[in-house]
């Protein structure tokens, strides 16, 4: 065999091998669905809500809503979680008024910035019985991160809901969604996290959900 030979050998070697590893890394991804996917609603509190400077905080709150009405009002599991309520408050008013079930039974940490240091969120998340978690959180490269970080680490499938989430400035959203892409977490919008799990409007749980959407996204839109 000759050199130029070998090498244009080794070559599709190489690609084949590439693209054995892209389709195997394809197949991999689930699609969330009602029925294999939770939502979780990370420390959206008074205090932490006024520290978002990363994105329009107006948007984050119509986002958050959709969310939580579709926790209660579309059979996806929500689990919601604040940290030192005594220091930062309550869970934001706008969760508790379309997910009051949720905020009842939330997950009071006393202080973990990683949400599954905490005894109590880790088993609530693990009686989910979902392998697939939709997370937003304050901020995005504290809590979130860290929460997020975890999860991987435990075996879950993570989308981050990015306009739901916020920081103090652009810049730390935008490296803290960097470095979870690259430990392969989805990083998608409220609206595309929602249509992946209800693609089909023409179905009744569609309908609903589309409805959900419009109320708190569409109408707002420019108020």
């Amino acid at each position: 065999m000759t050199k130029k030979v070998y090498q244009i050998t080794m070559l599709f070697i190489a690609i084949i091998f590439t693209s054995s590893l892209n389709a195997q890394s394809v197949k991999k991804v689930e699609r969330f669905t009602p029925q294999n996917a939770a939502i979780l609603l990370v420390d959206h509190q008074k205090m932490t809500m006024d520290w978002i400077y990363s994105q329009d905080k107006k948007n984050v709150e119509n986002n958050l809503r959709m969310l939580s009405r579709i926790g209660a009002e579309a059979g996806v599991p929500l689990l919601v979680t604040t940290t030192m309520e005594e220091q930062v408050g309550l869970t934001w008013e706008g969760i508790q008024e379309k997910a009051p079930k949720q905020f009842e039974n939330r997950i009071k940490r006393g202080g973990t910035l990683d949400c599954f240091l905490d005894n109590n969120f880790k088993t609530a998340v693990k009686n989910l019985g979902k392998k697939n978690l939709i997370i937003a959180g304050l901020t995005t490269d504290i809590c979130l991160l860290h929460t997020v970080e975890s999860a991987v680490k435990e075996g879950y499938n993570v989308v981050v809901v990015a306009d739901a989430c916020g920081s103090m400035s652009p810049l730390a959203d935008d490296v803290t969604f960097d470095a979870l892409r690259q430990i392969g977490v989805r990083v998608l919008s409220a609206n595309s996290a929602v249509t992946e799990l209800f693609p089909d409007f023409g179905t009744t749980d569609g309908q609903k959900v589309m409805q959900i959407n419009l109320e708190e996204i569409v109408f707002k839109l420019g108020k």
